[in-house]
């Protein structure tokens, strides 16, 4: 073994908890020379998909090998070199081969401060001699557990730390408590990832173990956005997000099921033939097991449990079979309760889950140890199992318990006060009560508990007898069985801590809002309130609120691998982060502070020597024409028009809106590049920043500012492209993987703002990881004002704003969208101190689907123009698209007449989003083709409009619209929709169009 120095070790051990990593020593592969070390090292990895990281180039530092990686695995590829020079000839032949940005990612940084959160790649390759040990230390921080490094003189495995708990079965345990041992998922947390799926069909059904997240979806599809993985089972690494593998379900099975078990070489998955042993490695069958009809009265698997390697299952007749609903509607949100064939439980011989066999066998030969049949129906929702004993319930006649290693009944009771306390099951599945699938029944060491939607009551019983031992009037709680007490999180006021033993209140917990389950952590519960997630620390019993995601419908947070997870989801309640997000604990989450570079970086001494660019007073130098977003110019919409020029932005990506000075045309794109036309369309100059673009630039003071998803805001000359400095926003140097990306924790992604001699920008995803404001000198790059605290505004809660819009200046504030507690985010120009006054509650009530992430429905806008008579232009349309109004102008309102209140995220006032009609005001016209709208650009005469009709995005248009009249004056189709304010027009009246498909169209009057 290699002798490491003290500090390095002692770094190594705490990062895994005293477990030493396995470090092989071989012939260094250099001696095949280190130019084939990328190639050498494939045959010996383990994996070749999720997150790799090279770390330099190998050999004479050709970048073209790094693309041969790419196009070898199904890696995607961060790339971090401390020569500027590799890395733009790794950036530049990525976007040549269309990887850039998507497979690969590269950025400049010296090895031993890699910038990606911990515990995340699967692979770290080191191609060049180690010059000193922390760079090890630093590949051990990054690599994920089990993950592996190369380096030329050997090999490091990254074991799994000490303190890991799986969540085995989908309420954690047989037991059903969704209470999880794991040490290390600790507050306060910091996000690990943001992944797709980001909806999910209805039910879903999760599990986790080994360092993978096995989620099985159902048959019930309430959107379009959730159609694509309807009875779909996948495979997810748990560290990063990577969709391992998918598999197809049988078609209307998994009706919200507790057949799922997770290991860490397999997942048990069963279903109305048999129990499938799927490789967790390649998602194929290994295995499968059939019970024998002999032995009970039908193949069809109602549940199981795993314990001391032995498998336990209920098993039983044929179900009603249900079919699969897809939806065509569209939108983000929206929950259609009630029943469906079958889910009355009205007959149990064919109802979902009941059955009267238990059996016992060993998974590996698959012989039956011992079975055992009743002559009554079992519930599965009333079957848990703890200290080898399984207890059961059937509904209105009897509370069993069998011994697990015998098969043999060890009790039954049919007591009439117990029956009577447990009552008849509810119908439930409602948005309030919950889901009617839901078990019912959980096991302590001495107690079983009744409790849940189908539940009238509390009830808890003796595990040594069944019988009653106490009862509590509300049943509709969800409990998580702690050593200090049971936790029950109820509807209202019913919240409350309770004693094992008599039943006694505790304490009293913040109300639980609706359907969703409770789980609980080391140091926490977690439950649904209105809007995001209630964190209840237990150490405290104090509320902290995690407000961007609530807990998932049916899983709730599911806390396994040192991490924990929310989504996806199939509604859209009061939520501003979708799809599968994972978060973990904050400690030694980056790389070390006193090895992160300084902030402000200058690329030339020169930074006040910058050629000029002859801006015209009428052009479009920022996102929507201006500091306030706007979209108003006094140059004359043409009256004619033709099509100058196309050209190609990109091809695999979404380029910006355009900005247009100085006789030159700024297009960015979320590859990290920004690109300069010059009238004709010919490129002028390119440059490439490390993460997304995701808002267009801004030129002022002869400069090109922009911000991007690397956490940094980026100064170039806007004439000749010349980079003159850029600034880290972000705290820490932190990268996650997020919906296909690699950004910062903390990226610039609302785009930036030149407001008189100042430049503005914001850094953040959550609130919770905090939400960076600074104010820099334009020309020096210097920080003139800084705000880091308003992403905790209430620190009773926890809570405050998340970055959830784009930049804009309103009088002498910064504003933007703050997520769901906070409408609008507002910042004092000259401060930078938060002006929103803190809320407690913990409570939210927006929902925003911001564009970054989410572009399919960000991309939507909504204008409400003043004329200068007073006359308004009116369209009201919902970010998602699926709620809009027609295009109006409206009277003047009455002098003292109030406005129409309207929800800023979603541009909807209450009355619109009932109707689909704005505030009663005289019509002067309205346009009737039923259109929606992607930009809008308003001058005296004319509103330039582009969009596509109402239910054919296919036929995209750009048309000037006559104010006075409402009549089209022109209309001309698009190769493809624009993007978000994709509209920009100049002093001469040039009308510049970026698309979807890449492209950047010139329009010029006739």
């Amino acid at each position: 073994m290699m002798r490491w120095s003290f500090s390095f070790l002692f770094l190594s051990l705490l990062l895994i908890h005293q477990q030493p990593a396995a470090f092989t020593k071989e012939s260094p592969t250099s001696a095949q020379g280190n130019s084939a070390f990328l190639s050498a090292c494939l045959p010996k990895l383990k994996t070749k998909q999720g997150i790799c990281v090279v770390l330099g180039l190998p050999g004479k530092g050709d970048a073209s090998q790094i693309a041969q990686l790419v196009k070898q695995t199904r890696f995607q590829v961060y790339f971090q070199s401390p020569d500027s020079d590799q890395v733009a000839e790794v950036r530049k032949l990525a976007d040549q081969t269309g990887i850039l940005g998507n497979r690969l990612f590269a950025d400049q940084g010296q090895n031993d401060a890699i910038a990606l959160a911990s515990n995340l790649a699967d692979v770290v390759l080191v191609p060049e001699p180690l010059v000193q040990n922390r760079t090890r230390a630093e590949v051990l921080r990054v690599l994920r557990p089990q993950g592996t490094a190369c380096f030329l003189d050997g090999e490091l495995t990254k074991p799994i730390p000490a303190g890991n708990d799986y969540w085995n079965h989908p309420y954690h345990r047989p037991d059903n408590n969704p209470q999880s041992e794991d040490q290390n998922a600790r507050a306060p947390y910091r996000t690990q990832f943001l992944a797709d799926p980001k909806f999910s069909p209805m039910p879903e059904v999760s599990v986790a173990a080994g360092g993978k997240v096995f989620k099985a979806f159902g048959h019930i599809a309430h959107k379009q956005n959730q159609n694509a993985i309807l009875n779909t089972l996948m495979c997810i690494n748990a560290y990063n997000g990577t969709i391992l593998w998918k598999r197809r379900l049988p078609e209307g099975f998994m009706i919200h099921r507790n057949t799922m078990i997770g290991t860490p070489d397999a997942l048990y998955m069963a279903d109305d033939k048999s129990c499938k042993i799927i490789d967790s490695e390649t998602g194929k069958i290994r295995d499968e097991i059939v019970i024998d009809q002999k032995f009970s009265d039908g193949p069809v698997w109602k549940w199981m449990g795993l314990q001391d390697g032995v498998l336990y299952a209920l098993v039983g007749n044929q179900e009603v079979k249900v079919d699969t609903q897809k939806s065509a509607r569209r939108g983000l949100g929206h929950w259609p309760w009630g029943m469906w064939k079958g889910h009355d439980y009205s007959d149990p011989k064919k109802a979902f889950g009941y059955g009267r066999t238990f059996v016992a066998l060993d998974p590996k030969s698959k012989k039956i140890l011992w079975h055992f049949k009743d002559q009554d129906y079992i519930d599965s929702r009333g079957v848990c199992m703890k200290n080898g004993h399984i207890f059961y319930y059937c509904p209105g006649k009897f509370l069993a318990c069998l011994d697990a290693k015998s098969g043999k009944q060890i009790w039954k009771n049919n007591d009439p006060k117990l029956l009577a306390s447990i009552g008849a099951n509810q119908r439930a599945q409602h948005y309030v009560t919950g889901y009617a699938t839901t078990t019912y029944m959980k096991c302590s060491d001495d107690y079983l508990f009744f409790a849940g939607p189908q539940r009238l009551h509390l009830v808890s019983a003796s595990a040594a007898d069944g019988y009653l031992m106490w009862e509590k009037e509300q049943g509709n709680l969800q409990l998580v069985l702690r050593k200090d007490g049971i936790y029950a999180a109820g509807p209202k006021e019913t919240g409350m801590k309770l004693d094992y033993a008599t039943g006694d209140v505790l304490a009293a917990l913040p109300t639980r809002r609706a359907c969703t389950r409770a789980t609980g952590s080391v140091d926490s519960i977690f439950f649904r309130t209105r809007g995001g997630t209630v964190r209840l620390e237990t150490a405290t019993d104090s509320a902290q609120h995690i407000a961007p995601m609530r807990p998932p419908c049916q899983d709730g947070v599911i806390v396994s691998n040192g991490l924990l997870y929310w989504g996806p989801w199939m509604c859209g309640c009061e939520l501003s982060l979708y799809g599968h997000i994972c978060l973990g604990p904050e400690q030694n989450s980056a790389a070390p502070a006193a090895q992160t570079p300084p902030r402000l970086t200058r690329y030339t001494d020169q930074l006040e020597d910058v050629v000029a660019l002859p801006v015209q007073k009428q052009d479009w130098t920022a996102f929507r024409g201006d500091e306030r977003q706007s979209s108003t110019t006094e140059v004359p919409i043409p009256t004619k028009t033709e099509l100058a020029w196309t050209t190609e932005v990109t091809s695999n990506a979404l380029p910006t809106a355009p900005v247009v000075a100085g006789n030159m045309v700024f297009v960015a794109d979320r590859n990290g590049a920004v690109s300069a036309f010059d009238m004709q369309g010919k490129p002028v100059w390119k440059q490439y920043t490390g993460g997304a673009i995701y808002y267009p630039p801004t030129i002022a003071q002869d400069r090109l500012f922009v911000g991007s998803a690397d956490g940094r805001v980026y100064a170039y000359a806007a004439k000749t492209g010349q980079p003159l400095w850029s600034f880290r926003v972000a705290p820490e140097l932190r990268w996650i993987p997020v919906y296909g990306k690699l950004i910062s924790t903390w990226p610039v992604s609302g785009g930036v703002v030149v407001h008189d001699d100042t430049l503005y920008a914001a850094a953040g995803i959550a609130h919770f990881d905090g939400t960076h404001l600074v104010a820099l000198d334009p020309v020096s790059g210097e920080l003139k004002q800084e705000n880091n605290t308003s992403g905790v505004l209430s620190p009773t809660v926890n809570s405050g704003i998340s970055l959830q819009g784009s930049l804009y200046v309103e009088g002498d504030e910064l504003r933007f969208l703050a997520g769901g507690v906070y409408e609008i985010a507002r910042y004092d120009l000259k401060t930078l101190k938060c002006l929103n006054t803190p809320r407690s509650e913990v409570t939210s009530q927006y929902r925003t689907a911001f564009y970054p992430y989410y572009p399919e429905y960000g991309k939507y806008l909504s204008i409400e123009h003043t004329l200068a008579d007073r006359r308004e232009l009116v369209h009201d349309a919902s970010y998602e698209g699926s709620v809009f109004t027609n295009l109006t102008l409206k009277e003047a309102l009455p002098p003292g007449a109030p406005k129409e209140k309207k929800e800023v995220a979603r541009w909807l006032s209450m009355r619109a989003r009932r109707t689909g009609q704005a505030f009663k005001r005289k019509n002067l016209w309205e346009d009737q083709q039923q259109r929606r709208f992607t930009s809008f650009i308003v001058s005296p005469q004319t509103l330039l409009a582009a969009g596509h009709p109402d239910q054919q995005p296919e036929k995209p248009f750009l048309t000037a619209i006559d104010i006075t009249e409402g009549t089209d004056r022109w209309s001309l189709p698009l190769p493809a929709l624009a993007v978000k304010g994709g509209t920009a027009i100049d002093a001469q009246g040039r009308i510049f169009v970026t698309l979807e498909n890449g492209q950047l169209c010139c329009f010029t009057p006739e």
